[in-house]
């Protein structure tokens, strides 16, 4: 027998404290990744305010070359007036004392925004205000007759040192503003410089964190025979931390929008390759984890694009348990519990589909892990509620958790975008949202949809065959070799005769030499600027008839996204998923 003396040592010590270490570690990264992100944010903002100060700066720049050529036009048009009495000359006079007036009101403008050029300004508006007058009583005069020959000499002598004095002034006010410049871009390139360093650290926060996290599941794998229910609540807590990690690495980073990217294109491309069911398993949970990202990406798009009004609805008749299935396959399974509805409604099937996803994962993480999804027709609408068993949500804070980055409870993860978007999308749409909840007693939100008006509904869109592009020559274009090769095998595999290059020019070449594609996948980025729509101008004035056009971009600035809209294109965010981009390429062609 085995005496209490003779037991061996409990292993819990050791394992205890290295869930204190790993614990330790992840709260470290957890606050630097807090602090890299806080850094990024403030120099993004100061980026931003030296952009537009070299804005207003060349605005001044182009107002003092315009305020120079409109003195010259004045003075040219009156001397030519005063010399030959041709009346001709009277129009550029008058149309350059329009214009000078003009420059002058925009110098004006622009000097409340830059005090180191106020003195300067107003000297430059006195003095030419003071030549375009003496211009002005000398022409007087001489219509009148009051000058004599002598008389008239001297004042074309002194109207001409007027405005030379005036012009002298506008070329130093050029010469100062020329110096703000080169100063500005400076300050700007220090600020470029600045969010690189910041890109790097969040790419070695990123290496750390992964690090930090194999080493976790390694621990726990070696515990697994002595403790299998310990280590399956350990290897929870270890996702729900890769989760925090993932999302802030999602917020903070723009470089990691091409790897993704190409990540999950790789992924599509290898799942179809694999062919036994432990590849086929493992796939399946990388999968999982690259959409987890993609997610967390997903609502800083969703937000980026609702803000910059470029999201446009596309209202029709559909099912709605097509959109119940497609939000239950972005979750965990059992996690979501929805009866089947023979109910249809109209409206944007995907933006329903991503309003119900955010209201399911905001019920899975906050409201006690299970999502429950009911419809139910009445009074020309279908009801649909997603409920909960969570903690609630107390009357007076109902309100703030639409509002962006808001979070009730301080230590959840997440990013605190979800139902603001739901928020934004339900506007959108035109949909009632409504909120009831109560401190301890799980919370409800309700969605009123309208219903069609006749019984037609969408037709399923047919499944994309594997040959779909069969023989179709596609040019593909991204600076980033990975995703340049991901977008490339993902078209071969549906067919296509794919050509890919690296930028505008090699692209330019081949078609030079006898190329003729039918469809374009550009990025919108090449070697740091974005070059995308005008080399899809300059490739398709080359072709006859033009090929379709599909743009790719990782920038989400209102301005970028505003661009792509009015250029008419189809656009796709990165990272982008395998299905969007198979359907865009055949509408394209469908459109041809």
């Amino acid at each position: 027998m085995t005496t209490p003396e003779s037991e061996p040592p409990s292993r819990s010590l050791p394992r205890n404290r290295s869930d204190r270490l790993i614990a330790i570690a992840m709260g470290v990264l957890a606050l630097c990744a807090v602090v890299v992100v806080i850094g990024l944010v403030s120099v993004d903002g100061a980026h931003q305010n030296v952009m537009r100060e070299v804005q207003r700066t060349r605005d001044a720049r182009l107002a003092a070359y315009g305020l120079m050529q409109a003195s010259i036009d004045a003075e040219t048009g009156q001397r030519g007036y005063l010399l030959t009495n041709d009346r001709d000359f009277l129009e550029p006079y008058d149309r350059g004392r329009v214009s000078a007036d003009q420059q002058l009101a925009r110098l004006a403008q622009l000097s409340l925004d830059q005090p180191e050029l106020r003195a300067r300004y107003e000297r430059v508006d006195a003095l030419t205000r003071t030549a375009l007058e003496t211009l002005s009583e000398v022409l007087a005069a001489q219509r009148a007759g009051q000058l004599s020959e002598r008389e008239f000499r001297a004042s074309l002598v002194r109207s001409k040192e007027n405005m030379d004095e005036a012009r002298t002034e506008v070329s130093a006010l050029l010469q100062q503003v020329e110096g703000l410049i080169d100063r500005q871009r400076a300050e700007e390139q220090r600020l470029r410089d600045g969010l690189l360093l910041i890109g790097g650290l969040l790419a070695a926060l990123a290496i750390i964190s992964i690090s930090v996290t194999l080493a976790m599941l390694r621990s726990e794998q070696q515990s697994w025979q002595t403790a299998y229910a310990a280590s399956e609540e350990a290897l929870r807590r270890a996702a729900a931390s890769d989760l925090a990690k993932s999302r802030f690495l999602a917020v903070a980073s723009h470089d990691m929008r091409q790897p993704l990217h190409a990540l999950a294109l790789y992924l599509s491309a290898l799942e179809r390759r694999v062919q036994t069911d432990e590849t086929r398993g493992i796939v399946a949970k990388m999968d999982r984890a690259v959409q987890s990202m993609i997610g967390m990406f997903s609502s800083l798009l969703d937000l980026a694009r609702l803000q910059a009004g470029v999201v446009t609805p596309d209202p029709a008749d559909t099912p709605l348990q097509g959109i119940l299935d497609a939000v239950i396959a972005e979750h965990t399974p059992n996690k979501v519990e929805a009866a089947t509805t023979p109910l249809i409604v109209q409206t944007d099937a995907r933006l329903l589909s991503r309003l119900l996803s955010h209201l399911v994962a905001n019920a899975i993480q906050h409201g006690g892990g299970i999502a429950r999804i009911s419809a139910r027709a009445e009074n020309g609408v279908v009801i649909i509620t997603v409920s909960d068993d969570g903690p609630g949500i107390a009357p007076e804070d109902q309100e703030r958790v639409f509002e962006e980055f808001e979070r009730l409870d301080a230590s959840s993860d997440g990013l605190g975008l979800g139902l603001p978007v739901v928020r934004r999308l339900a506007e959108l749409l035109g949909i009632s949202l409504t909120v009831d909840s109560a401190k301890g007693k799980g919370a409800r939100f309700t969605l009123r949809v309208p219903k069609p008006l006749s019984a037609r509904s969408r037709t399923a869109p047919a499944p994309i065959r594997a040959d779909a592009l069969n023989g179709v020559p596609v040019l593909v274009m991204d600076d980033d070799a990975l995703a340049r090769e991901a977008i490339t095998g993902l078209l071969s595999d549906l067919g296509a005769e794919v050509r890919a290059f690296a930028d505008g020019e090699a692209a330019e070449a081949a078609l030079q030499n006898g190329y003729i594609p039918r469809l374009l996948v550009l990025d919108l980025r090449i070697r740091g600027e974005l070059q995308g729509l005008d080399i899809a101008t300059r490739l398709r004035a080359k072709l006859d008839p033009a090929p379709r056009t599909i743009m790719v971009t990782g920038d989400t600035g209102p301005e970028t996204l505003d661009a792509l809209r009015r250029s008419g294109h189809i656009w796709l965010i990165k990272p982008v998923d395998p299905d969007d981009l198979r359907a865009a390429a055949l509408a394209q062609l469908r459109a041809a």
